[in-house]
C-alpha cells in the first residue's frame, strides 16, 4: 500500500516526496492526478468514476497535484487556488450523483513552497456496488479496479459485488452469536463477578478482510484508548492471544472482574460490564436504569470509536448491544430518582439482542453518536415497557442531561 497504511491526519509533503522517490505507481490504491478536476462533463464523469472505483474494491487515495507519466509520479505541481473550494467540490459532487454514497475523506496537504497537493482518501465500502446516476457521460455506470486503474465489471463481477454486502451483515451476526454464548458459558476472556452482563461490541466492518490487524504496540502506549465499561481507565492490561484485554480491578485475571475490554486485533471491540443491575439496587431489588445504561453505552462507545480511528482503523463500523443473563432480572426507565413500581419491568428472556447499527463516520460527541445509535436507545425504552425512548425530544435530538 502506498499511502493507506498512514493516518489520514498525518500525511504530509514528506509521505509526498517519498512516493517520488520511490516512484510508487498508479495501482489499484492510489491515483495521480496532475490538473483538478474541472466543471467540464468530462471531468465529472472522471472524478465519479476514479471514487467510486475505489470504493467498490479495496479503497485508495486519490492525489491531486502530481504529475505522472506511464503511472510514475514524476514531480508535484502544487494547487493555488482554494483548497476549500476544491474539497467542496469534490464532496459535493460525489454526495450528488453517487448511489449509494460514499463516506469518502478530503484534505489539502500543504507544501513548503506555497500551495497544496489535494488528497482524497476513499475508504472501501462495504455497502456496494457504487454507481454514477449523474445526467451525462458515465450515466448508471459501475466502476472496480485492479492493478492497472479503473475498468468497468463484468457480470460476473457486479454480481459478487452486490452479493457483498449480504455477507457482512452475516459475519457481523455470527460473530456476535460467537460471542455472546461465550459469554454466557462462562467462556469470557476472565472471570466476571456476576452472570448478568451489558455487552458491547464495536465491530469495523473492514476486521473482516484478509490481513486486517491494529498495532498492538502503539496499542500498548495509550493505556487510556480503552476503558472498561463503567472506568475512566483500565486497573489492569495485558496482551493476550486475542490481541490486548483491559480490566477494570487491578487484581488481573485470577480474580473475577466487574468489566472488561478485549481488543482483537483485527480492530474488533468488546466491552462487557457483568452485575450492572446488582450495582443499581435498591431495598435489594437488582434492577437496570436505562439512561444510566445510554449514559454507559455512549461515554465508553465514542471513546472505543474515536481511538479505533487514532489506530488507523477506519469507519463504518457497526455497533451491537447484548443484555446476557438476565431474564426476570428488573429494568426501568427514570432520570435520578427510582421508577414507580408501576413503571419497573421484568425481564422475560435470558438474553435480548439489540438491531446492529451502522455508523459511517465518528461523532463529535454524545448527542451525535446517540442519534446515530437511536434504534438502540429505542428497542431499550421498549424493554422497560415504553412505546418510544424519552430520550428524544420532538426534533429527535438527545437530550443532553442524559449525556
Amino acid at each position: 500500500m502506498a499511502l493507506l497504511h498512514i493516518r489520514f491526519e498525518d500525511i504530509d509533503e514528506s509521505h509526498l516526496r517519498r512516493l517520488l522517490v520511490a516512484g510508487i505507481a498508479e495501482s489499484r490504491d492510489i491515483e495521480y492526478k496532475r490538473q483538478p478536476y474541472t466543471n467540464s462533463d468530462n471531468d465529472k464523469a472522471e472524478c465519479l468514476a476514479d471514487i467510486s472505483s475505489f470504493a467498490n474494491t479495496a479503497g485508495g487515495d486519490i492525489l491531486v497535484g502530481i504529475d505522472a507519466k506511464d503511472g510514475i509520479p514524476l514531480k508535484l505541481v502544487p494547487l493555488t487556488g482554494s483548497a476549500d473550494a476544491d474539497i467542496l467540490w469534490v464532496e459535493d459532487l460525489a454526495r450528488s450523483c453517487l448511489q449509494p454514497r460514499v463516506n469518502l475523506r478530503c484534505r489539502a496537504i500543504a507544501l513548503n513552497g506555497g500551495g497544496h497537493i489535494l488528497l482524497i482518501r476513499v475508504p472501501r465500502s462495504y455497502d456496494p456496488p457504487h454507481r454514477m446516476i449523474r445526467k451525462g457521460k458515465g450515466e448508471n455506470r459501475f466502476y472496480a479496479r485492479h492493478s492497472a486503474g479503473k475498468y468497468e465489471p463484468n457480470v460476473d463481477e457486479l454480481r459478487a459485488l452486490f452479493t457483498l454486502a449480504p455477507t457482512l451483515t452475516e459475519r457481523v451476526r455470527n460473530f456476535r452469536i460467537d460471542r455472546i454464548a461465550k459469554i454466557a458459558a462462562g467462556a469470557a476472556p476472565t472471570k466476571l463477578q456476576a452472570p448478568d452482563a451489558i455487552v458491547l461490541h464495536v465491530i469495523p466492518l473492514s476486521a473482516f478482510g484478509l490481513g486486517a490487524a491494529i498495532p498492538l504496540g502503539q496499542l500498548d502506549e495509550q493505556p487510556h484508548a480503552f476503558p472498561p465499561l463503567g472506568s475512566r481507565s483500565p486497573a489492569h492490561r495485558l496482551i493476550n492471544f486475542d490481541g490486548a484485554l483491559n480490566l477494570s480491578n487491578a487484581d488481573g485475571p485470577a480474580k473475577a472482574q466487574r468489566a472488561y475490554v478485549q481488543i482483537f486485533r483485527n480492530g474488533i471491540v468488546e466491552a462487557v460490564y457483568a452485575g450492572f443491575a446488582n450495582r443499581q439496587a435498591m431495598h435489594g431489588n437488582p434492577m437496570m436504569k436505562v439512561p444510566i445504561i445510554e449514559g454507559t453505552l455512549l461515554t465508553n462507545g465514542l471513546r472505543y470509536l474515536k481511538s479505533l480511528v487514532t489506530l488507523g482503523v477506519e469507519p463504518p463500523f457497526a455497533i451491537v448491544v447484548s443484555l446476557v443473563n438476565v431474564k426476570d432480572l428488573t429494568i426501568g426507565y427514570a432520570h435520578g430518582g427510582w421508577p414507580d413500581a408501576d413503571d419497573i419491568v421484568a425481564l422475560d428472556r435470558d438474553q435480548l439482542h439489540f438491531g446492529e447499527v451502522v455508523v459511517e463516520s465518528v461523532p463529535q460527541n454524545n448527542q451525535e453518536l446517540a442519534a446515530q445509535i437511536r434504534p438502540i436507545f429505542e428497542q431499550l425504552a421498549n424493554a422497560a415497557g415504553l412505546a418510544n425512548s424519552p430520550s428524544f425530544d420532538g426534533l429527535a435530538g438527545y437530550l443532553p442531561t442524559h449525556a
